[in-house]
């Protein structure tokens, strides 16, 4: 009678550390090259990070989420609120970090692994295929620095951008969507759809390209320098 009621009872413990036991969080490295380094990292609530090092870059939020931070070796805290699709450059840093919010903490990180080009004295000439001025109505700049330039592009179903440019770097779509585009010179309609938060890269490339499906195009693209 007595191992009857212990076999429940056991039974009942180990159901509850696997609930009362707090999920740990998970980064991985998405892709990487000569350039750049991509990380997803997903943080449930609650959860914290050991101290670790990050290389400086561009942070992408895939959700709206709570943290808090300490930063090595100064041990300086900061709480934070982030919105999704918020996007932030991010420079060298060891910290520790916890999720102190009720979601799911997603970012992608793109960690730089050159440093920034020799400047250019005199003035150069406008690209008259820069994206943002051929195509200002869907592309707009969300900050850029000596390393990076990084773009909003917002295009609504059915809306097609005429031919531009782009420097090479890493794509994140932050909805999903169907695309048609067509690279210069002479290529050919190539259709592709287009996945939350599938962080690419892209080589340099100049095309137009149109949204073709039912749902609005919304990506950051972060171009090197």
């Amino acid at each position: 009678m007595l191992n009857s009621i212990k076999l429940p009872l056991a039974l009942l413990g180990a159901v509850w550390l696997c609930v009362a036991q707090p999920k740990t969080p998970a980064q991985k490295t998405v892709f990487e090259n000569e350039f750049v380094r991509v990380v997803e990292l997903r943080v449930p609530p609650g959860v914290s990070e050991a101290k670790h090092s990050h290389d400086r870059g561009v942070t992408v939020a895939l959700t709206a989420y709570d943290n808090e931070m300490t930063a090595f070796p100064a041990g300086t805290v900061t709480k934070r609120h982030t919105n999704f699709g918020e996007v932030r450059w991010a420079d060298p840093v060891t910290h520790e970090a916890r999720n102190t919010g009720t979601t799911e903490q997603r970012v992608i990180r793109v960690e730089l692994k050159r440093d920034a080009p020799p400047a250019v004295s005199g003035v150069s000439k406008p690209d008259p295929l820069d994206s943002l001025v051929v195509c200002k109505d869907t592309q707009k700049l969300i900050f850029e620095n000596p390393f990076v330039r990084v773009i909003e592009e917002r295009v609504p179903a059915g809306v097609a951008q005429p031919k531009h440019r782009h420097a090479h770097g890493v794509l994140i779509p932050l909805a999903n969507s169907d695309i048609e585009s067509v690279d210069d010179p002479g290529g050919k309609p190539v259709r592709r759809q287009l996945k939350f938060g599938e962080a690419g890269w892209r080589e340099p490339v100049v095309h137009a390209v149109k949204n073709v499906g039912t749902t609005e195009l919304l990506n950051i693209r972060i171009e090197l320098k």
